[in-house]
């Protein structure tokens, strides 16, 4: 970790760390950019991002050692899962991808195809860009992505902050922008 930017041997410190803090049985798993980080051979990312399960008698001490490693290795830790933007499309749980154990913790990936829809959500350039690099290197395929989105879609339109035509005009753009990619490679 260098300049407040986390690298894949910083994510694998932090995970270390925390298996040793943490004594009991639980699931992480990695999202966004800690997740890409590691299958796209990106430089850095800004922050660990992840979604957790443990017994509930022992989340306080689980958020307790979060904290603790986060700040002994000064990077952001945040609590962040597609299914905070998304519906999640079926069988997302069997789609997650083991990176290891780390003490009494298991660690997978949380499934790219739910990570790149909620990055489409957002609509940003990066997350475009993102999306654009899992496709190319064979972490998800853009017609099962297309899929998943129709898919999610009429479930989106139930939530109350959700904007159905937003996320349409933002799913053509980055189809438009896979196209305008493919065409110039």
């Amino acid at each position: 970790m260098t300049d407040n930017l986390v690298d894949a041997q910083g994510i694998s410190d932090f995970l270390q760390r925390l298996g040793r803090c943490y004594r009991h049985n639980g699931t992480v798993y990695l999202v966004g950019g800690s997740s890409l980080l590691l299958v796209l051979a990106k430089e850095s990312t800004f922050d660990i991002d992840l979604k957790f399960e443990v017994p509930p008698e022992y989340h306080t001490e689980f958020i307790r050692c979060l904290r603790q490693v986060g700040r002994e290795l000064k990077v952001p830790v945040e609590q962040a899962s597609p299914d905070q933007f998304i519906p999640l499309p079926n069988g997302y749980q069997e789609r997650r991808q083991f990176v290891g154990r780390f003490g009494n913790l298991e660690v997978f990936h949380f499934d790219f195809y739910s990570v790149a829809l909620s990055k489409l959500h957002s609509g940003n350039e990066k997350d475009f860009a993102d999306v654009i690099r899992m496709i190319r290197q064979g972490v998800i395929e853009l017609p099962t992505l297309e899929i998943q989105f129709r898919e999610i879609l009429p479930r989106y339109e139930n939530l109350l902050s959700a904007d159905p035509e937003s996320f349409q005009r933002k799913f053509v753009l980055f189809q438009e922008k896979v196209g305008n990619a493919s065409d110039s490679t």
